[in-house]
């Protein structure tokens, strides 16, 4: 197979012909299974199709090989996806999983550890700017708390599939009971991310930003917390592309979007000549 996942000591994901192994630490695979089927359980509303568990060991789950490709891949041609996406999310409710909490003070955790290991490894320029806006953010998270609604928790581009019939959604093992805003932040600090690696055009990106302000309205989150989480998810993606070289030739413009005004509500800046290039 084709190893397209790795996290040093934490997990690999290697495409095989017929299915997709997960490669987890030991003893942890049972709880991987225990949470996708959760959520697998409760997304069916949404119309999303999900991949089915083939079976799964110790430290290894295998999971069924869905078709189509990603909306990162896809870029402009992955607009229907999006669309469909929109209509679907908007069926999710607020009833109860039993799945694990991820609150304002686990979301400010994750990103101080990603700040962290940014640091630990010197692989991040203006770290005291970018410490700042991580502290600011930090105290936003924990100043407010919306209603917990059942979450991806790590819902992006590379996570939704589309063959221009259904549209798929992966990794479902991250699942938790989390504000709204969580996963519709992330989902669009990734869109406008996706625009700056030129990922999208820029009218593409418009209708994307419009179809996420139109799925905003049907949540229970206020613009407040949605703007809070927009910048958590944006701080962190700082310090997950430092570590991939790919990166570095796009990455001070998204540095410096984080040091700005940052927000799902202000307009993102594709008049540079590095967006054409």
């Amino acid at each position: 197979g084709a190893l397209v996942v790795h996290r040093a000591g934490r997990r690999a994901v290697v495409m095989e012909a017929s299915r997709v192994r997960k490669i987890v630490r030991p003893h942890k695979a049972a709880s991987l299974v225990r949470a996708h089927t959760t959520a697998a359980s409760v997304l069916r509303v949404t119309g999303l199709r999900t991949p089915r568990v083939l079976g799964n060991g110790d430290d290894v789950v295998d999971l069924e090989l869905l078709p189509g490709r990603s909306l990162d891949e896809l870029g402009d041609a992955g607009l229907p996806g999006w669309q469909r996406l929109r209509d679907s999310w908007s069926r999710l409710g607020d009833g109860e999983a039993d799945l694990p909490l991820h609150g304002p003070r686990q979301e400010a955790e994750v990103l101080r550890r990603w700040l962290a290991s940014a640091q630990r490894y010197g692989v991040i320029d203006q770290q005291d700017l970018l410490h700042e806006q991580v502290v600011d953010t930090c105290l936003s998270l924990r100043e407010g708390s919306g209603v917990h609604v059942i979450t991806h928790r790590d819902l992006h581009d590379g996570q939704l599939l589309w063959d221009g019939t259904d549209l798929s959604l992966l990794d479902l093992d991250t699942a938790a009971m989390a504000e709204a805003a969580l996963d519709l932040g992330n989902l669009w600090a990734h869109a406008d991310l996706m625009a700056v690696r030129g990922r999208l055009g820029p009218e593409t990106h418009a209708r994307v930003r419009g179809l996420l302000d139109d799925l905003a309205r049907t949540l229970p989150m206020t613009a407040q917390r949605l703007e809070t989480y927009y910048r958590s998810s944006a701080l962190r993606l700082v310090f997950v592309h430092a570590f991939r070289p790919a990166a570095h030739h796009w990455l001070p413009v998204w540095v410096r979007h984080c040091l700005g005004d940052a927000s799902p509500f202000m307009p993102l800046d594709l008049t540079n000549d590095w967006n054409n290039s």
